[in-house]
């Protein structure tokens, strides 16, 4: 699907779904947020959250004090829809971007980030132009000695993975790594089993990365 055709994929499934009714649904992200603890960052640490949708990891983050968020996606009524459920004082504590991280218009205009965090979204782009552009705005996004925290369905044997609908790619550690390159060094991983709402069980791989002293080196073109 082209950016757009994806942009109304998303738009209607939000609209029409309840978000405890999605594969990915998870009503703790405890996952996460163990991995992110690691990190150790201050409250004011600049953190990006990638295909953030209904984010229950958004949720945590705010609940313990951060107070420099951004929530990006590409449907913008699945980031009104969280915006709308948060108390104000917490949504205000949120930059709400609707963009496309494999065609990035606003994000790369933001100032880096001290962690991204990116659940479910890395493993539904599968063609190599798409991954390019991730890695392309991650590297442009995140500081020297930043983070990167992943979570991506795990391989495993069988007919092809999907995910709402659509194709996934899956990722163990080694694939994870070979992404991110040399750049990055891994600080903690494991792999956990999803149950979704509607009983099946999804194996996902969570790691968690460190940069190194390279950043950005100039404008995006």
């Amino acid at each position: 699907m082209n950016t757009s055709s994806l942009t109304n994929y998303w738009d209607t499934l939000y609209a029409q779904r309840r978000p405890e009714q999605a594969s990915w649904f998870q009503q703790h992200p405890a996952a996460c947020l163990r991995l992110f603890a690691r990190a150790n960052l201050p409250f004011d640490a600049p953190i990006i959250d990638v295909g953030s949708g209904l984010s229950p990891f958004l949720d945590g983050l705010l609940a313990q004090g951060y107070l420099n968020l951004i929530a990006t996606d590409l449907s913008a009524t699945a980031l009104d829809q969280h915006r709308r459920q948060l108390p104000p004082t917490q949504a205000d504590r949120v930059l709400w971007v609707v963009d496309d991280v494999t065609a990035p218009q606003h994000l790369p205009l933001l100032d880096p980030v001290l962690l991204w965090h990116d659940r479910a979204l890395l493993h539904r782009l599968t063609s190599p132009t798409q991954m390019a552009m991730y890695r392309r705005l991650l590297d442009h996004m995140v500081l020297a000695h930043g983070w990167v925290l992943l979570a991506a369905r795990a391989p495993q044997p069988g007919p092809p993975l999907t995910d709402a609908g659509l194709l996934v790619q899956p990722y163990g550690v080694a694939e994870l790594t070979a992404l991110l390159g040399a750049d990055y060094a891994l600080r903690g991983t494991f792999d956990e089993v999803h149950e979704t709402p509607q009983g099946e069980k999804q194996t996902y791989t969570f790691a968690l990365f460190q940069r190194n002293a390279t950043a950005r080196t100039g404008a995006w073109q």
